[in-house]
């Protein structure tokens, strides 16, 4: 395994920034709390298979998220995170948590598998679609963990919209 979860420097600055601390609940399994101190992320590595998801005052996660890879997870963070990290800089909240954003062009959800696909390739990523993650991963997908952060960053909602979305507005459903 080349990625260790526990010590991954970006998923300890992004955790640290929203003013959270990281506990390693069991190897290769780390939880945190939220926006809402109730409710637990989690990121854990199993049976070759990368997870991101919630619990609610348990140590028993909802998978949001499975790929083969670190990075859609560390994604899929920056996007759960993305409002309250924008709060936490004293930033504008531009509202993306929990609303349905418009389908990203170009990406599409295999509604029987979960597998979001893009230009209906296979990603390998395996999203919840009883959630908003289905919806607004896609968006978060087209850029790199790196670069998610840097746009959490930027002051105008104006361009922190168009980078994220490539237009000036959230691309409401």
């Amino acid at each position: 395994m080349d990625t260790t979860i526990s010590d991954d420097e970006f998923i300890e600055t992004v955790v640290s920034s929203a003013k959270r601390e990281v506990h390693e609940l069991a190897e290769e399994h780390i939880i945190f709390p939220g926006p809402d101190p109730q409710i637990l992320i989690h990121i854990w590595h199993e049976n070759d298979f990368y997870f991101g998801g919630t619990s609610e005052r348990s140590y028993r996660p909802r998978g949001d998220i499975r790929a083969d890879d670190l990075t859609p997870v560390k994604q899929w963070l920056i996007m759960e995170l993305f409002d309250f990290l924008r709060l936490s800089w004293h930033l504008e909240d531009i509202g993306i948590a929990f609303r349905r954003l418009a389908p990203a062009p170009n990406w599409s959800q295999d509604h029987k598998t979960g597998e979001l696909l893009h230009e209906g390739s296979s990603t390998g990523i395996i999203a919840n679609d009883s959630s908003h993650v289905a919806a607004n991963l896609p968006w978060f997908l087209k850029h790199s963990p790196e670069r998610l952060f840097k746009i959490a960053h930027i002051e105008s909602t104006k361009e922190v919209c168009q980078a994220l979305f490539g237009m000036p507005r959230i691309p409401f459903a």
